[in-house]
């Protein structure tokens, strides 16, 4: 049986060229594709694929969706982006535009000045009498001295009428201006937040990306958002029961534990932050102070939680980095601490990638631990989910809002 995942290139060809000629790259997209049998033109609308007849009896099976456009500035992120799509399963872009930047080598001048270009037809099996189903992948790489002629190069390679995405999974995305060239041509951009590392201005400077006043603004979407959706569940979970959701009105502390450097080498410190966020924006939380560097590590602030009975009360936050080995992943640990006449202890860890344990207590209801799977959701699952959004996701802008807001 061929497996839904198997992907396997059917026609290519590369060329180099000093001047990037989109129209040479649009002829030689109809010749590959003349080279199966089938016409040039996959469809008029967009849509989850496209049958077409072969002209030699067959069938073939176009996808129909959405443009891709990823940029690499590296050989990691370059090997990231091909094998995430590479892997991708229910959704297929049908096109893909990589663009890898290289540094310029005075020594070989000639060279420097050149495109790079790939031009590939892919297939992926979806059943053993279904045709393959057949999308496109563009790569060009440029020397980074071409980097300001991209975004009006690419451009007309977006296939028309089709939804526009911006991938760009490096840490250089805030204050780029290719990645701000490219922003004004596309519909939806993902990042990942965690690649920024530990470095408070540049997860600050994320809130540029979100510009509310314009509706034509690209949507944002973020790695670092997906994988705290089982945090999210699992913490939510813990006040479902009626009696335990008194305890939401006298929270006095939350403890975020964060990995100082993930198994990638980013850190869990923009997945703490937005922890922060959406717990304060869903519970109607303030900022009193912005978050303070600790002595012994970390960060911290007050927050002020809405009036009840006519006074408001105080939370006390902290974000701690773990250096441990066990703290690999973006969160190590959540405990939030409630007091008063509603008092609690609830707490989530992940323990490894594939497990969480959750743990709580109250007056009401005695200590109880559970494990709970929650696997760790690899890139290309979370860029298929991403390739699905079209829409604005309010409950992220509103955390990312705050989040940014604690480090003014």
């Amino acid at each position: 049986m061929v497996s839904r995942t198997e992907q396997t290139p059917v026609h290519a060809t590369s060329f180099q060229a000093d001047v990037l000629d989109t129209g040479a790259i649009h002829d030689e997209l109809n010749r590959l594709w003349s080279e199966l049998g089938g016409p040039p033109l996959g469809g008029e609308g967009s849509g989850e694929m496209v049958a077409e007849t072969n002209s030699g009896g067959g069938g073939l099976m176009r996808a129909n969706t959405l443009n891709l456009l990823a940029v690499a500035r590296n050989e990691r992120d370059a090997g990231l982006i091909t094998a995430s799509i590479s892997r991708l399963q229910d959704f297929l872009p049908s096109r893909t535009i990589i663009l890898i930047t290289r540094p310029v080598d005075r020594r070989d001048s000639d060279n420097a000045s050149l495109y790079d270009v790939h031009l590939q037809l892919n297939e992926q099996h979806i059943g053993t009498e279904a045709p393959p189903l057949r999308f496109e992948s563009i790569t060009i790489t440029a020397g980074i001295n071409k980097m300001g002629q991209l975004a009006s190069l690419v451009s007309p390679l977006l296939a028309a009428e089709l939804t526009d995405f911006l991938w760009w999974p490096g840490n250089d995305f805030v204050n780029n201006p290719l990645f701000e060239d490219l922003q004004q041509i596309v519909d939806r951009v993902i990042v990942d937040s965690a690649q920024l590392g530990n470095d408070a201005s540049g997860v600050a400077a994320m809130r540029a990306l979100l510009d509310e006043d314009d509706e034509s603004s690209p949507r944002i979407g973020d790695f670092a958002w997906l994988r705290l959706a089982p945090w999210r569940q699992l913490i939510a979970q813990f006040f479902d029961p009626p009696d335990v959701q008194l305890c939401l009105s006298t929270i006095e502390e939350v403890t975020i534990s964060y990995a100082d450097v993930r198994e990638d080498g980013s850190s869990g410190f923009a997945s703490a932050l937005l922890t922060v966020g959406w717990l304060a924006s869903r519970l109607g939380w303030d900022i009193m102070d912005s978050l303070e560097k600790r002595r012994a590590g970390g960060w911290s602030a007050p927050l002020r939680a809405a009036a009840t009975n006519g006074r408001s009360r105080e939370i006390n936050l902290r974000l701690l980095p773990d250096k441990s080995p066990f703290a690999r992943f973006s969160l190590r640990h959540v405990e939030i601490t409630a007091g008063g006449a509603h008092s609690g202890t609830f707490r989530v860890e992940r323990t490894d990638a594939d497990d969480m344990v959750t743990s709580s207590e109250t007056p009401t209801v005695p200590f109880v631990s559970r494990m709970v799977y929650a696997k760790r959701p690899s890139n290309e699952k979370m860029l298929g989910e991403e390739l699905q959004r079209f829409g604005r996701d309010r409950t992220f802008e509103e955390a990312i809002t705050f989040a940014t807001r604690l480090l003014l």
